[in-house]
């Protein structure tokens, strides 16, 4: 049995993780590492290459076979480092996220992550936390878990502690992993982990990897659709090939060779590469993204639902105001009282200013608890919003009950005149008003305590208020005035009075207006049309409730909105769950609620949230870059591929020039639109339409008329050349389809604006990966080693001259126009008041 004071030592911990290993509930696969290799390897640009490269050997063409063999090692070197880089952000975005947990190891608390969980370890249990293993209850108090998970028994779980180690544990001192802490404390001692756990056993029969996000799956229909078309094509082009008197090999080659041109497999691995950087680039700025699909999701966001404390505020309190209301009673007494009405450890904010203040003021927390002894610890009452403690002195047999809470659900377990709560709730409203954050304390002192709540709350006296300061945070106004200019509707949903949220709102310029104001009970009298349009009317929803959360967002998601809601608790999952975005806090949130959530707040900063909003738009619109580079790139290398052979011309494109382009879009396209900042008005526009195509229909025009012009020209060129010789030809279309593509990077970087009104970008990676690109054309075409591999060049100036003229005259019309307007923002919020 492990000592409930020490625990297990550092040394023993290291040795049992070596005997159980990690406590994972499901083993990861033991061939996953092979199996991703295989996936590169059955690359459909990798299959292409070995069998052009077959067929070159077949053909006793060896310099050629051999050149496309070795080729393989750069192609899928290149995919291989962006898969791999994609894996390194994800893994190590993981280790950030995995579940922590808090154990007695040497005789100190230390927090570990739930992963170095072993047998024998001494987990501490405290609400809100997801248990990370099965074992015994050593010692609790009023500890209730949820098992529903497993058992499907929907009521709370009361544990009891079994301190022996002789006699087997009953059923009600046991707890196992996946259950939640629902109130109470306690510490147990872990007997199983990871797959040998109850919750193990279960999770191993239905595990799978987390699936494909809806645009991947669009995606990936495409690029599927595509597959197929182009072997299509190359099959109709072999054929072609063999109708018009050309040998089998020669036929092949062309057919290939098309199918090398045509297949866009770069589209699914620059998306997930994507989101990858995305997501880890995002974690270096506190921001932990649980799921690659909310990233996909951020540049849609329409409404922000935000909590008050703590996001928009410090969430440091202080209790500034003591209000006595009790006859006789002086503010020590009122202290007393409210430090009784505290967690014995407290944790919680208010219940931390509560002591501190105490402690300024002479009134020792611990001496009182020396005094009496905790005998009921009520749960926090989400209805009345209050709490409530039964205490017995130690020294005879006095009962005294305190709760505290908001004053509505204290005043109604009070004994008071209807003078008495008129003066409490003018005092209360007084601070209210003023941005204070109120909490009534009231006092019983029953001759014994029943043991049942509802009558040992009755007939308490109200002893007065207490009023706590929390000021916003200074970043919070300039963050919820990117959101309008956004068009991101941000509402304050908080479980404070009315006036205390109205006064924070007015700080953090959240707009206001008529009906900017929503309480609990006004959403329960509400229902469909009068209940979505008087929340999408507010921009302050106060004194609600947490399940009352998830029907404002069910409400606002329904209506076609994107929402991202935060929150911190146990109650708070269902909403998490039911927004589009979920956002848990890190440093106030429990297991639970970051369980539910897509991300995670490090700093629980407004702020952070809203520059997450504008990383995910700066993350989507890079994509439509590259995506749209991509197309315009494909054009001219399917339009060479396929009207060569059509027109009885000999083959432009063979598949070492393939291998070549290829090396020059992947990095172009993966690395170098990556790592391109927000354009400069991203948080000017409107929100994204998620249901709108991924490309503007206007955008894939230009692109593809790109493509259609470098396409021609290269094609004029080589017909026009051909008389010199097909290795002069050759190289000149190459010169001119090289130049092209690159000019392309500039045109696309552009966007919806002209390419002259664009600044240069500023990076080293760009303008590295860029002219590694530029230098292999000249270096492909004049090396004579090289250029022999090729079948291309060498060219005289006249040649290079006209080749980099005719590319840039054929991208450098999108460098001329006007830059598009900024569309104005849709402002969802209340109008403001005249």
């Amino acid at each position: 049995m492990t000592s409930l004071t020490a625990g297990l030592s550092r040394a023993e911990a290291a040795a049992r993780f070596a005997q159980f290993g990690p406590n994972r509930v499901v083993a990861r696969e033991r061939w996953a590492r092979v199996r991703r290799i295989a996936e590169v390897v059955a690359d459909p640009m990798g299959l292409m290459l070995l069998g052009s490269g077959a067929v070159y050997l077949a053909l006793g063409q060896v310099s050629d076979g051999i050149a496309l063999l070795v080729a393989l090692v750069p192609v899928l070197g290149v995919d291989v480092f962006l898969h791999a880089r994609s894996r390194e952000a994800l893994r190590k975005l993981a280790q950030a996220v995995s579940p922590r947990v808090r154990v007695v190891r040497d005789g100190a608390e230390v927090e570990v992550t739930s992963e170095a969980l072993v047998p024998g370890d001494l987990l501490l249990l405290r609400e809100g936390d997801v248990v990370a293993a099965d074992g015994v209850v050593r010692s609790c108090a009023n500890l209730a878990l949820d098992e529903s998970q497993l058992t499907g028994e929907a009521d709370p779980q009361r544990k009891l502690a079994h301190e022996g180690d002789t006699t087997p544990a009953p059923a009600d001192a046991h707890f196992f992993a996946g259950s939640v802490v629902l109130a109470g404390h306690g510490r147990g001692e872990v007997e199983l982990t990871g797959a040998r756990t109850r919750f193990g056993g279960i999770a191993a029969l239905v595990a799978h990897e987390s699936g494909p996000t809806p645009l991947e799956r669009k995606m990936r229909r495409v690029v599927s659709a595509l597959f197929v078309a182009a072997l299509g094509v190359a099959v109709a082009v072999f054929a072609l090939g063999l109708a018009r008197g050309a040998g089998p090999g020669g036929a092949l080659l062309s057919a290939l060779s098309l199918a090398m041109a045509a297949v866009p497999e770069e589209f699914p691995l620059v998306f997930t590469l994507f989101l990858s950087l995305g997501a880890f680039r995002l974690a270096s700025r506190g921001v932990l993204v649980r799921r690659l699909a909310s990233v996909e999701t951020l540049g849609a966001t329409t409404v922000i639902c935000v909590d008050k404390t703590g996001t928009l505020t410090r969430g440091t309190f202080a209790l500034d105001v003591l209000v006595p209301l009790g006859a006789g009673l002086d503010e020590r007494g009122l202290l007393e009282a409210a430090a009784l009405a505290c967690e014995i450890d407290a944790r919680d904010a208010i219940d931390r200013a509560v002591v501190d203040r105490c402690r300024t003021s002479g009134v020792e927390p611990d001496r009182l608890h020396a005094q009496w002894t905790l005998e009921h610890d009520y749960d926090f009452e989400p209805a009345g919003k209050h709490l409530t403690h039964v205490w017995l002195q130690r020294s005879g047999d006095v009962v005294r009950v305190v709760a505290k809470g908001a004053l509505e659900g204290v005043l109604e377990h009070c004994e008071a005149t209807p003078a008495e709560r008129a003066h409490a709730a003018a005092e209360n409203a007084l601070l209210a008003g003023q941005g204070v954050r109120v909490l009534a304390v009231a006092e019983g002192r029953p001759q014994r305590s029943s043991g049942e709540r509802h009558l040992d709350e009755r007939g308490l006296r109200l002893l007065g208020l207490l009023g706590f300061r929390d000021p916003i945070r200074p970043e919070v106004r300039q963050a919820v005035a990117e959101c309008r200019s956004a068009g991101i509707a941000v509402k304050m949903i908080t479980g404070d009075h009315a006036l205390t949220a109205l006064a924070i709102a007015t700080q953090a310029g959240l707009v206001l207006g008529p009906g900017a104001v929503l309480t609990g009970d006004e959403l329960d009298s509400l229902e469909g049309p009068p209940l979505l349009e008087a929340i999408r009317g507010a921009s302050i929803l106060a004194r609600v409730r947490p399940e009352q959360k998830h029907a404002v967002v069910d409400a606002l998601s329904r209506a076609g909105e994107i929402v991202a809601m935060t929150g911190d608790g146990i109650n708070d999952a269902p909403a998490l769950r039911r927004a589009e975005i979920g956002v848990a806090m890190g440093q106030r949130g429990t297991e639970v609620a970051r369980a539910a959530a897509d991300l995670v707040l490090l700093t629980d900063d407004f702020a952070a949230l809203v520059a997450t909003v504008r990383e995910g738009r700066r993350i989507f619109h890079n994509l439509q870059r590259a995506f749209l580079y991509l197309i315009a790139f494909h054009v001219p290398i399917v339009g060479l591929a396929l009207l060569a052979p059509l027109l009885g011309l000999p083959l432009l494109l063979l598949p070492i020039h393939l291998v070549w382009l290829e090396l020059i879009v992947h990095p172009v396209s993966a690395l170098v639109f990556e790592g391109e900042p927000a354009p400069e008005g991203v948080m000017r526009r409107p929100p994204r339409d998620p249901r709108a195509p991924l490309l503007p229909r206007p955008m894939v025009v230009r692109s593809v008329a790109s493509g259609v012009l470098i396409t021609a020209t290269a094609l004029l060129l080589y017909v026009l050349r051909l008389p010199a010789g097909e290795t002069v030809a050759r190289g000149v279309a190459l010169a001119a389809l090289v130049s092209g593509s690159l000019l392309l990077v500039f045109a696309e970087r552009a966007f919806d604006a002209p390419w002259s009104s664009t600044p240069l970008p500023r990076t080293a990676r760009f303008w590295g990966i860029w002219a590694v690109a530029a230098l292999s054309l000249p270096l492909a075409l004049e090396a004579p080693p090289i250029a022999r591999l090729m079948r291309a060049g060498p060219l005289s100036m006249t040649d290079w001259l006209l080749a980099l003229g005719c590319a840039a005259a054929s991208v450098g019309w999108r460098a001329f126009g006007r830059r598009r307007p900024e569309p104005p923002a849709k402002l969802i919020q209340a109008t403001p008041a005249a």
